[in-house]
Formats: C-alpha cells, structure tokens, sequence
C-alpha cells in the first residue's frame, strides 16, 4: 500500500476530520473513501459499478468480504471464451476485468 502526502488548508482538515467522526471513521479512512468516489477504477463509467466499487471496499475494510480466487481456466478456454464474448457489453466487459 502506498502513501500520500497532501497539504491542504486548515479549515478543510477541520471539515473532513468533522465529517469522518460524524461517519464513524477516520480521517485516513474517510479521505481514501472520497478519493475512491473521485477516481473509479477505469471502465467504471456508470454510477452502478462505482457503487458497486464503493460497497465492495466498504465490505472489504469491514471483514465481511470473502475474496476466494477463480479456479485457474486453461488459455486455450479463456481465450475461446473472451473472443465469444467481445462487444457482448459493459457488464461482461466489467466482470471480465474483475478476473471473473
């Protein structure tokens, strides 16, 4: 994991270290939610997946996300599969870009 460091105002610290209490978080916590909400991963381009995006990582820091690895798929499957569904849409474009 890497780290940031960011100036920024004091009144702007002030603001977000008030409204990660009022969230029931940290500060560190709130500002990598925001920045998640700020720069989506790419391919997010509707609202549906960067909510998706946001709930899985507000699952993952809570511990209530189970992350099991997909069975390793032959090439000769996986790309038989990926040519069969290219331009089939965003959504399996997505779920191609999750690993899945």
């Amino acid at each position: 994991m890497r780290q940031l460091l960011v100036r920024i105002p004091d009144d702007l610290h002030t603001r977000l270290t008030v409204r990660a209490r009022r969230e029931g978080m940290s500060v560190n916590a709130f500002a990598n939610r925001v920045l998640q909400a700020a720069a989506p991963p790419e391919g997010a381009s509707s609202g549906l997946t960067t909510r998706r995006h946001r709930l899985r990582e507000r699952a993952r820091e809570l511990g209530l996300l189970v992350e099991t690895p997909a069975p390793p798929v032959p090439s000769e499957r996986f790309a038989t599969a990926l040519q069969e569904t290219e331009e089939a849409g965003p959504i399996v474009d997505d779920l191609w870009s999750d690993g899945r």
